[in-house]
């Protein structure tokens, strides 16, 4: 079976990661699925989704490629790129991945044409609170989830030394208004006053533009000593980075106003990093809506008693988070693959295992 995932911009964010990991979800499973993978434009990330598919060799199951040729495909994904349309004659072959949690980036949900295959969405939660709400009455019945997971990006048994002399309180993502990556910094502020001087803030991702300068605003804040910025990292470099963050006792948190699943978050979880997520509809299913992982957005007070207590209860909600993120697995995914194809053009044949 051969598909072409089109998207928008080449980055090092969570949809490249998807189509990464279900190319070595195909693999580990033995599929028979190729996926060619177009992006309209780089934004800086082409080179480590290439570089990620030499590290892994994937070679037969994922390639980028520079042209859509309809004509070579068993079916077309489109993540949240409506601009496939002007290069798509059967529209009926083609299947819309909305990931986005941005209300602007869903518009054209409204005027896709009425024949595509299916409307896919990456969990359960953001399917029911926010896709099935924002699609024409049509499409009722072709609505699809295609569940996100994890699979271990860990190339490597060496076990990790001690680097920090502090707690890491870990962020991995964009930055902006919707992640509300300011509530974090407010968090971290309150508990250097409330708590121990135990911690650093650990934040990985690109800021986006206008929304702040962080280096001024850490310093504003006071707190340019306990935080520590990178820029995003390689996708098989965030296991790495999670196995240190759990070697230090450290915890994930993500104030995010609006998701689609929560990758990193799920990524921190496998990892057995405990997590504090807010309150919103698409991380509860991560948590099992489970008290303990989560806070009401805007209450700092809360989110710094409940960093308190994962702190001081770390070992077992170290192992709640990794039972929780174990039902979020490759099998499950290629189970629901599995039922798209069927229930898409009676494709299940053409990706029988090798």
């Amino acid at each position: 079976m051969r598909v072409l995932c089109v998207y928008k911009y080449a980055t090092v964010g969570g949809v490249e990661r998807v189509i990464l990991n279900r190319a070595r979800a195909f693999k580990e499973h033995g599929l028979h699925v190729k996926q060619d993978v177009f992006f309209f434009q780089d934004s800086g990330g082409l080179q480590y989704f290439r570089k990620f598919i030499n590290y892994f060799q994937l070679e037969d199951h994922i390639a980028v490629v520079s042209e859509i040729e309809e004509k070579n495909y068993d079916l077309i994904f489109s993540f949240d790129t409506p601009e496939v349309f002007e290069y798509v004659r059967d529209t009926s072959n083609v299947i819309v991945e909305c990931h986005s949690p941005y209300k602007e980036s869903r518009a054209y949900l409204k005027s896709i044409p009425k024949n595509v295959a299916k409307i896919v969405s990456p969990g359960e939660a953001f399917m029911e609170s926010v896709i099935r709400d924002e699609v024409l009455s049509v499409f009722g019945d072709r609505l699809f989830v295609l569940p996100n997971f994890y699979i271990s990006n860990a190339h490597t048994n060496i076990p990790p030394a001690k680097i920090w002399a502090k707690k890491p309180i870990c962020y991995v993502g964009r930055m902006d208004s919707l992640k509300n990556t300011k509530e974090l910094l407010d968090i971290f502020t309150i508990m250097r006053k409330k708590l121990d001087d135990d911690y650093f803030l650990l934040l990985v991702g690109d800021v986006r533009p206008h929304y702040m300068d962080i280096k001024d605003t850490i310093k504003k804040l006071r707190v340019e000593d306990r935080v520590v910025y990178f820029r995003p990292i390689p996708f098989e470099k965030v296991d790495v980075l999670f196995t240190a963050v759990k070697l230090h006792n450290g915890i994930f948190v993500s104030p995010s106003r609006g998701e689609s699943f929560g990758l990193s978050a799920l990524e921190a979880m496998s990892n057995n990093v405990p997590v504090l997520l807010s309150e919103i509809e698409c991380h509860k299913p991560l948590i099992n809506n489970d008290p303990a992982f989560r806070y009401q957005p805007g209450d700092i007070h809360e989110a710094v008693a409940k960093v308190e207590y994962i702190s001081d209860n770390y070992y077992d909600l170290s192992v709640k988070v990794s039972q929780f993120a174990a039902k979020h697995n490759s099998a499950y995914f290629i189970e629901s693959w599995r039922e798209l194809c069927a229930g898409t053009k009676n494709l299940l044949d053409t990706c029988k295992p090798f």
